[in-house]
């Protein structure tokens, strides 16, 4: 028995010094999919399931990062590997998802975890605490391509099926930002099967609620990179896709964060400071950019600045302009939040010279002087 033990190991081996090569050398090598494929392409009567090579039914263990053979396992009749199986594969009417449903089972040593698998990422994940009796679950994609389902128990079992019915999905890159900016901008991508779109159109809203489809109005693309300016608040881009077939698939990013408005200026007062001097005082905020600047403003002449530390916290800030004519005079202050964004309050002013109608000085007895007639 050692002895066929050790020619099945061999027999694995020179074929797995053949794939180190390949590691090496072709662009198309992957641990995955590719490595499986080459195995059992050399050899006739091998299997692969997950990480267990079957060779002339012995198996052994994988290890796909060198690739290399690690410790013999046993017989392949002495294995209990769990129990998989897809069944009722099914696209929704708009063809923009698929469900099928899993079923797996591992009586002996129970089911401790399922993976969905694809393009070598696992894309969800379910744990179980060793569970012993049948479990059914439905899954529902959203994107075409091959999916592996692979179960945990002792040893692990594996299942495929393929998606390829679905309209394409946008992706968007970057998919939102939480950042204020004046702008944003996202390039709409489709991966997969890209040479069956007939048509891309696009919109921003600030809403959550899926837009019709006639409001939408611009067209791109693929690989086109789209830009939102002159909002303010959070604004998500919507795509409309339509292929070749007529099908069609809306989808959504994340929220992008615009700023275009200036900070909100709470008050704005003045006051007579002397003869020919008027006080001025602001009070505002911006809880998006933050306030950087006050600029203050006498009959549309600047005359004095505020520079701030960038703070979404309420800023006050007090100015004093004197060398003023006597009379009325507009006061303005503009206040300017990171981006540039500016807003503005203007109020009437007035420098009025002090006179006396009268005066007398009288002189008490405690020699306080007490001014009359002001």
């Amino acid at each position: 028995m050692k002895t066929e033990i050790a020619k099945a190991r061999e027999k694995i081996e020179v074929v797995l010094s053949g794939a180190k090569i390949e590691k090496h050398t072709n662009s198309k090598y992957n641990e995955n999919e590719y490595l499986d494929e080459y195995i059992t392409s050399q050899i006739k009567e091998v299997a692969v399931i997950d990480d267990i090579a079957i060779v002339d039914g012995y198996t052994f263990e994988l290890d796909r990062s060198v690739p290399k053979i690690g410790e013999y396992i046993g017989k392949k009749e002495e294995l209990i590997f769990p129990k998989v199986s897809i069944s009722g594969l099914e696209y929704e009417v708009d063809y923009r998802t698929a469900k099928f449903t899993i079923t797996a089972k591992e009586e002996n040593n129970g089911i401790s975890k399922i993976e969905i698998i694809q393009c070598g990422q696992v894309v969800d994940s379910f744990t179980y605490e060793n569970v012993k009796t049948e479990i059914t679950r439905e899954y529902i994609v959203k994107q075409n391509g091959t999916y592996t389902i692979k179960v945990y128990s002792k040893l692990k079992g594996i299942a495929k099926v393929e998606v390829k019915e679905l309209v394409m999905a946008v992706e968007y890159s970057p998919n939102g930002n939480e950042e204020y900016k004046k702008e944003h901008f996202s390039k709409v991508i489709v991966k997969e099967d890209s040479d069956r779109v007939k048509s891309i159109k696009y919109q921003w809203t600030d809403s959550l609620t899926e837009p019709r489809e006639n409001t939408f109005i611009e067209s791109c693309s693929n690989n086109s990179i789209i830009t939102g300016r002159e909002m303010t608040g959070t604004y998500y881009l919507w795509t409309l896709l339509e292929t070749e077939s007529g099908k069609k698939n809306i989808c959504r990013s994340e929220g992008f964060n615009f700023d275009n408005e200036g900070p909100n200026i709470i008050s704005f007062n003045f006051e007579k400071f002397s003869v020919d001097g008027i006080s001025m005082s602001a009070t505002a905020q911006d809880m998006s950019l933050g306030i950087v600047r006050f600029e203050f403003y006498i009959d549309d002449v600047l005359m004095d600045t505020e520079i701030c530390e960038k703070t979404t916290q309420i800023v006050t800030r007090d100015k004093t302009i004197t060398g003023l004519n006597v009379g009325n005079h507009q006061c303005k202050v503009v206040v300017y939040d990171l981006a540039g964004n500016a807003r503005q309050m203007i109020k009437q002013g007035t420098t009025k010279l002090y006179t006396w109608e009268k005066y007398s000085i009288e002189v008490e007895h405690d020699y306080k002087i007490r001014i009359l007639g002001l």
